[in-house]
């Protein structure tokens, strides 16, 4: 019987394992994320959420700042950014109007804005509704489902009519993440962003 059981479990596993990772490496099957760990390592598979992050658009503007940080949730202020935070600072948004807008690495040569110690962030900006759902983010709570997506550096953009949607980006740190871009008011983005810890 026990020679019976191994083999079972190896199939269950395997089986799992392939499901999951079509979800976010462009598969056609969008689960919810249900990992299961079942020894887990403190912090090893931790998602940090931030929620209603509001990124502006506006160069020098004095209510919304137009880059964020992961490490600390922020949304800083052109004018306000100390030096010793730019190595933190992880996303920059760039919005040409309401039908051309996109993240981008907060060093990136076509970013106005420069900041001193930015790392090289990974910005995929076009995420097909059939590579991870909306829903797949909202019940998504283990980093393990991070760290299998497919990030690299697409120059896309996103209009105002496709929200909300989802952007997928790797940090300096080799931290993976997806912003949910939920609306969009008058003069900023409103946001969720789940990140590894």
């Amino acid at each position: 019987m026990k020679k019976l059981l191994l083999p079972v479990i190896m199939i269950a596993i395997a089986i799992t394992a392939c499901t999951k990772e079509g979800a976010t490496e462009g598969g056609s099957t969008n689960n919810p994320d249900t990992t299961v760990v079942t020894t887990p390592v403190a912090g090893a598979d931790s998602v940090v959420i931030f929620q209603d992050v509001n990124i502006g658009w506006s160069p020098n503007s004095s209510t919304y700042g137009r880059v964020f940080s992961s490490k600390t949730g922020a949304v800083y202020l052109d004018n306000a950014i100390p030096d010793t935070m730019g190595k933190y600072i992880d996303l920059a948004f760039n919005y040409f109007g309401s039908i051309q807008m996109n993240f981008l690495s907060a060093n990136d040569a076509s970013f106005d804005l420069k900041i001193t110690g930015a790392k090289t962030t990974l910005v995929r900006n076009y995420v097909p509704t059939d590579t991870f759902a909306l829903a797949a983010f909202d019940t998504l709570t283990h980093a393990v489902t991070l760290q299998k997506m497919y990030i690299t550096d697409d120059g896309a953009s996103f209009g105002a009519t496709n929200l909300p949607l989802l952007v997928f980006f790797k940090n300096g740190n080799g931290k993976k993440g997806i912003v949910k871009v939920k609306s969009l008011a008058s003069d900023h983005i409103i946001a969720d962003v789940k990140v590894q810890y």
